[in-house]
């Protein structure tokens, strides 16, 4: 099954034959800035392995880490096509290997096969449906929804099975939680408490496992969502 961002799924064959041909290596440890907020870019990048982290930061210091892409998912597109400042920053969240591609080899692909148009076209659409409901989701769900739905992300991305239910193949702190959801550590741990107490997660020293899985999804489907790129993937992953 192709990533949700993954902008090769719309290609025919020979583009992307000629994509992979005309592709750069890049490989950047973890916690590497790929990009900054406001940096002026012509590149784009497909990540081959592991996990990057795209966030917003305000003046004020205050910031929103609002994704984690995951192999095969593409970003950085906007500014490749509209060549306005970086919206996010982009930084590696564990050791990535991306592909990269510049604007120039980019527009020369874009002549020379036109469904790369379309598949840019359908990326930047995802993008901005994801972004649409974060933002609705902001405005208009509670607390335990938004981090519910962060923490069953987080699980079909990189959850490993552990006694007793799921945990996560690199660790997330509470802080790290609080800026996917827009909380304070103190408002995130409180709803955390709930969770407990509902015996749908529990606490391993520093480590969160989620003890029920189809009831953590059921609150996450609670939220605001007008996407539905993603539920054909959802169908089936608890059985």
């Amino acid at each position: 099954m192709s990533a949700t961002f993954d902008f090769t799924q719309w290609l025919d064959a020979d583009a992307r034959a000629a994509l992979s041909a005309a592709a750069r290596s890049r490989r950047l440890p973890a916690g590497a800035t790929i990009y900054a907020q406001g940096d002026a870019g012509d590149e784009m990048y497909r990540i081959v392995s592991g996990v990057v982290r795209l966030s917003v930061m305000q003046r004020d210091g205050r910031e929103l880490l609002y994704q984690l892409f995951q192999p095969g998912d593409s970003f950085g597109t906007s500014t490749i096509v509209d060549e306005e400042p970086r919206p996010q920053t982009a930084e590696a969240y564990e050791d990535v290997e991306l592909e990269v591609w510049s604007r120039r080899t980019l527009d020369g692909l874009r002549r020379a096969h036109p469904s790369l148009n379309d598949a840019l076209l359908r990326l930047l659409s995802r993008h901005m449906r994801l972004l649409s409901d974060y933002f609705a989701g902001f405005a208009f769900d509670e607390l335990s929804c938004r981090l519910a739905q962060r923490i069953v992300g987080a699980i079909d991305m990189f959850g490993v099975a552990v006694p007793g239910g799921h945990g996560f193949s690199r660790a997330i702190s509470q802080g790290e939680l609080a800026l996917m959801v827009g909380g304070t550590r103190q408002s995130v741990n409180r709803v955390l408490r709930d969770f407990k107490r509902e015996k749908l997660v529990v606490t391993r020293g520093n480590a969160l496992v989620v003890t029920d899985l189809p009831a953590m999804r059921r609150i996450a489907a609670q939220g605001w969502k007008l996407r539905r790129f993603d539920d054909a993937a959802d169908e089936g992953k608890d059985d």
